[in-house]
């Protein structure tokens, strides 16, 4: 009796053993749907992943159903497939994504339109889930609810710091929509993403007319949301026709639109001769000119005169205005026109001006030096450089400084006020390599509203020269089909933190130089100006204004000391 129960509890024991796993094998499966992940171990993942499988085929016509399979090679990442995947046409309802392991079903929630061509592109945001390695190249899968596909293509590139994963929105532009087209409202009819060098192509499109943007779609949305989105506008419509490649590509230069007009915030008055104004972002032209500010009695409106305007050290955005004569304690209106933002934006101001209070507090604290060229002890300073003081307010202008070699002789210096807060010293070009001692009587720089000075000391630096020669040259030649207008080259100089930036004009014959360049790598484009202000003009998305026509140079050019790097062409078109 007592072996048979035993026998008995050892076979119930078994017999739930074998329950509790078959139970637990399913939800063992389910989690590891779950978790989507590979196995563990092995060698560093570094195969991009690719699309190994697609039903239908790409090429297949007549296709009736309302699902498309991609499988993939690994394991990817859900959300990236999301923001990398374009349908085109785009559906009216937004399809669904189903995932089993290595596949994504996409279901379209709405028959598909008859006789037409659609096609599924994906593009380099796709990762996979081991490395986030992403998709090697920009894949597509085309398919036709009719007899056969469309067969119409261009192409074009994206010229930027950034071009990779940017989404270009094709619209399908009949001779009507042109004037009412708005890609901040408008979905757009067919879509694809830029690969990482920034190259793009539309295939299997219905033959037509179409306007094409490039948006950096943060939002993925497929809608162009302005200040948020950096956009490329342009230069032109584009005709396609069915079985023939647009041979002339498309190209876009992004930017991001600034639509929103600066506001003076603050208007408060720091001493009885100082006005400071807090604005809520930098504001043209620099320095502010004292014709564009107007600051009066608030009964009278009688105009007081204006000394200078000083941007103050250590404050965004604020300028500081210094008045002829004093302030009292009493109500003062403040005026401002001809300001403008980076974009051009012009000031948001009431046109009754901002009200503000008077001080009849004295300012008793001395003027002082603000930012200065060279720093004691600098080195490698350029031989043909200036050398620059700038102060927190207005100056008068005698002064007296002195430059010595290092065997005492003076060097000669040259005053020049370019401003009435920024002295420029200038000086014949010094010797390479040698030292120098600059010396400034800070007794003889003066407020030009009181007389206080800087100190009552004279104040010494030593600093040291580098070579004359540590500068290379750039020059070449604009080209263009059109032979009238003119044309700006800039030059920018790349992987540095505060990288030097110059424009230039080009001369008549198109030709530039920029002959004074640091050693470094630079990068150059070239604009025709054709509305002559000087500045690009990036365009505009509604009413539709194409861009001015320009060129960038996709090769970076070195610059190398006491070299001149000539014969360079910047096309333009």
């Amino acid at each position: 009796m007592h072996r048979t129960i035993e026998t008995e509890r050892t076979e119930n024991a078994r017999e739930g053993l074998r329950t509790a796993v078959l139970l637990l094998i399913p939800l063992l499966l389910l989690v590891g749907c779950a978790a989507q992940r590979p196995p563990e171990g092995g060698p560093p993942d570094t195969e991009p992943p690719f699309v190994e499988e697609t039903d239908p085929p790409s090429g297949a016509v007549r296709f009736t159903g309302r699902e498309i399979t991609l499988r993939f090679n690994e394991y990817v990442q859900r959300q990236s497939f999301s923001d990398a995947v374009h349908i085109s046409p785009l559906p009216a309802i937004p399809p669904v994504y189903e995932w089993s392991g290595k596949d994504v079903t996409i279901v379209f929630q709405d028959s598909l339109r008859a006789d037409r061509t659609y096609v599924i592109s994906v593009g380099t945001k796709l990762r996979d889930v081991n490395a986030s390695n992403p998709l090697a190249e920009n894949f597509q899968l085309a398919f036709s609810t009719g007899d056969s596909l469309d067969r119409g293509e261009f192409h074009g590139i994206v010229l930027d710091e950034k071009p990779g994963g940017v989404t270009l929105i094709a619209y399908f532009l009949p001779t009507e929509r042109g004037d009412t087209l708005d890609p901040r409202k408008h979905r757009p009819d067919y879509a694809v993403m830029s690969a990482d060098d920034g190259s793009f192509r539309f295939s299997h499109v219905t033959p037509g007319t179409y306007r094409v943007f490039a948006i950096r779609d943060k939002g993925n949305n497929m809608l162009y949301d302005v200040e948020t989105d950096a956009i490329g506008i342009p230069m032109r419509d584009i005709a396609v026709m069915d079985s023939i490649s647009t041979p002339d590509p498309l190209r876009f230069r992004l930017s991001i639109e600034d639509t929103t007009r600066p506001v003076l915030q603050r208007v408060e008055a720091q001493h009885a001769q100082r006005i400071r104004m807090k604005f809520n972002e930098t504001v043209y032209p620099q320095p502010l000119p004292t014709t564009s500010i107007h600051v009066g009695d608030s009964a009278r409106r009688i105009p007081l005169s204006l000394v200078s305007a000083v941007d103050p050290p250590n404050e965004r955005f604020t300028w500081d205005v210094f008045l002829a004569a004093p302030l009292d304690e009493g109500r003062y209106v403040l005026t401002v026109d001809s300001l403008f933002d980076g974009a051009e934006n012009p000031l948001s101001l009431p046109d009754e001006g901002i009200l503000f209070s008077g001080s009849a507090k004295k300012d008793t604290t001395r003027p002082s030096i603000t930012s200065r060229f060279p720093d004691a002890r600098a080195r490698n300073v350029p031989p043909d450089s200036a050398f620059v003081l700038r102060f927190d307010r207005p100056m008068a202008t005698a002064v007296v400084a002195t430059l010595e070699d290092s065997t005492g002789a003076n060097v000669p210096l040259e005053f020049q006020w370019s401003h009435p807060s920024r002295l420029l010293l200038r000086h014949p070009v010094l010797m390479d390599e040698a030292e120098f001692r600059f010396c400034v009587d800070l007794r003889s720089l003066r407020d030009s509203l009181s007389p206080r000075t800087v100190e009552d000391s004279i104040q010494c630096i030593t600093f040291s020269t580098g070579q004359r020669d540590q500068h290379g040259v750039i020059a070449g030649k604009v080209r263009s089909e059109d032979s009238t207008g003119s044309y700006r080259v800039r030059v920018r100089q790349t992987g540095k933190k505060e990288a030097l930036i110059l424009e230039a004009p080009a001369d008549t014959l198109r030709e530039f130089r920029f002959p004074r360049l640091p050693e470094g790598s630079y990068m150059l484009d070239a604009f025709k100006d054709m509305d002559g202000d000087g500045s690009y003009f990036h365009g505009n998305v509604s009413p539709f204004r194409p861009p001015e026509p320009f060129g960038v140079l996709r090769d970076t050019i070195r610059v190398r000391a006491r070299w001149e790097t000539n014969g360079i062409v910047i096309p333009v078109r």
